[in-house]
């Protein structure tokens, strides 16, 4: 009866709490690792391509959005990608990996996305005003008849008229531009609200809104897994070889789970599953052009292989204490059992001697 409950805790309580904890030390090892996100997000050349067409849509629609649509989103999108960078990007994305992570670990009570759009005018107010102004003059539409060249509200002009030239288009849109950047906000949002991390998470202790949240979530997990652990073990063994004997195998399960897993993620398999998620990903409805996803997809190969490492190194190290479990206990000697003594020794029973018959006495004679 001891064994079957031990069996039954180990299978309810201990293998999937074994194998969240073990989840979790895993992903440890990179879900709050800024070299991790700084490398997978240095390489300029995913901007590059991001430039090439989503990021310019991306714009167009954003501010457009603000300026009440008043611009053709292919001559906004052509003349953006004479003022925005692939360096600007780089650094927009990691200032957004920071800004997360410190919201995270508790070293800003609130998380704001936003992208820093600062910069950019600051270059629209400079030289590349002009780079911005011809290439927005060159893709603008002919005025259609009786359109007016600027829209109620408007700071530039949204259409080129027939007889005049590109050159006086571009010099009015350079003398537009200072009244047009005043309208524009210097930042985008990205999330609707801001999230105060210490209003929803009212009521915690404050060291644990200031520390990592990871860590204590591992914290947390090892002692109760450990502790049902143990207590199936105690429960399920009669001597020490059994204890840990039903110790080792009761983990080389979960860690052999686990290091399957970080198996999985290393093969095509998985890559196919990103390959599919990226390509029914949506932004505001809009999907991502097939150059980008394909980007996305060369970044997600080392991703993977980074998280594949961290299930292989937690399944190798708990396999490894399993085994040795398990080879300590089969090393050990079954304890023998004593009968359990007496309360009173058995009292020895006197046999009486047996009688000799006895010889009649002799008669005289």
């Amino acid at each position: 009866m001891r064994k079957l409950l031990a069996l039954f805790l180990v299978v309810v309580l201990v293998f999937p709490l074994a194998l969240a904890t073990l989840s979790v030390i895993s992903v440890s090892a990179w879900a709050l690792d800024r070299s991790f996100y700084e490398d997978l997000l240095s390489d300029t050349r995913l901007y590059e391509v991001l430039l090439s067409q989503d990021l310019p849509n991306y714009f167009n629609r954003r501010l457009a959005r603000e300026i009440d649509d008043q611009l053709p989103a292919a001559a906004l999108g052509k003349a953006l990608r004479e003022v925005v960078t692939p360096e600007y990007l780089r650094g927009q994305t990691l200032r957004l990996v920071d800004d997360a992570l410190d919201a995270i670990e508790g070293r800003d009570a609130t998380l704001d996305l936003y992208l820093n759009i600062a910069p950019i005018k600051d270059v629209l107010r400079g030289e590349g005003g002009q780079r911005f102004a011809r290439a927005l003059a060159s893709d603008l539409p002919p005025c259609a008849p009786g359109q007016e060249l600027l829209a109620s509200g408007s700071k530039i002009i949204r259409c080129r008229p027939s007889d005049v030239s590109v050159d006086r288009v571009v010099t009015d849109i350079a003398n537009q531009l200072p009244s047009y950047l005043e309208g524009l906000p210097d930042q985008i949002e990205l999330n609707r609200n801001t999230i105060n991390l210490r209003a929803e998470m009212r009521g915690a202790p404050v060291w644990l809104i200031g520390g990592s949240v990871l860590d204590f979530a591992i914290v947390v997990l090892v002692f109760i897994t450990g502790s049902f652990w143990f207590i199936a073990a105690l429960i399920g063994s009669e001597d020490g070889r059994e204890r840990l004997l039903w110790l080792g195998w009761s983990l080389i399960v979960p860690a052999a789970l686990i290091f399957l897993i970080g198996l999985a993620i290393n093969t095509d398999f998985s890559l196919g599953w990103v390959r599919f998620g990226l390509n029914e990903a949506r932004f505001e409805g809009v999907e991502y052009s097939v150059e980008f996803r394909q980007a996305l997809l060369d970044v997600s190969r080392i991703a993977l292989n980074t998280i594949a490492n961290g299930f292989l190194a937690a399944g190798a190290v708990a396999g490894a204490a399993a085994i040795a479990l398990i080879t300590w206990g089969l090393g050990t000697p079954s304890e023998r059992r004593m009968a359990p003594a007496l309360a009173h020794p058995p009292r020895a029973t006197v046999q009486p001697a047996p009688q000799s018959q006895q010889q009649p006495p002799a008669q005289n004679e």
